[in-house]
């Protein structure tokens, strides 16, 4: 009887453990740096890495969302940071300098930029079974200084073996990315 309850109990925590997403996380603060001084940011451009060539558009969104939704910073309208961008010739796989940093965030009144990039963005099929799986890096910048305040990379899946063996339908795309723009941004909370 008492073998039966360690097997039992193994299996339902292996079980159970088993229907989370899958999460990893690393992230970097920069010491003896506070950002309560940040009280407005801009998100720029994300670099797509992915194969969905409108993942860093979708990402992005989410980002401004959370932000403000979760009350982090004020964030600047994403058509006048769009239109400074343009002004300074940057495109969208663009990599920033210091010094091009410093003059956009002067130029949109911000204290820190956001910039990231859309590592993975994907529907991954094993057999009959589809899940979503996204990883993103967010990069916290200081306006004044060009110097990376905050980074966090983070990556979710979808998969659950309880919905793979019952059918149970994954979270979308979406749903996955709202999660870990959430996670990721918890840090700065």
């Amino acid at each position: 009887m008492k073998y039966f309850k360690v097997v039992l109990f193994l299996f339902l925590f292996f079980f159970i453990s088993s229907c989370f997403s899958s999460y990893v996380q690393k992230s970097f603060v920069r010491s003896g740096v506070d950002i309560g001084y940040i009280k407005k940011v801009a998100v720029l451009t994300f670099q797509n890495n992915s194969q969905d060539k409108y993942a860093a558009e979708r990402l992005r969104n989410i980002v401004i969302t959370e932000i403000l939704s979760k009350g982090v910073f004020d964030v600047v309208d994403k058509s006048l940071v769009d239109t400074i961008l343009l002004e300074e010739g940057i495109t969208e796989q663009a990599v920033y300098n210091k010094t091009t940093l410093r003059r956009i965030a002067k130029k949109l009144g911000v204290q820190a930029l956001i910039t990231g990039s859309v590592d993975t963005y994907e529907i991954v099929r094993e057999g009959t079974y589809s899940y979503p799986v996204v990883a993103v890096t967010l990069t916290l910048i200081d306006g004044s200084t060009g110097e990376i305040v905050w980074r966090a990379s983070g990556s979710l899946s979808g998969y659950s073996t309880i919905g793979r063996i019952f059918g149970l339908k994954p979270k979308d795309l979406t749903q996955l990315s709202f999660d870990l723009i959430q996670e990721l941004l918890k840090q700065l909370t």
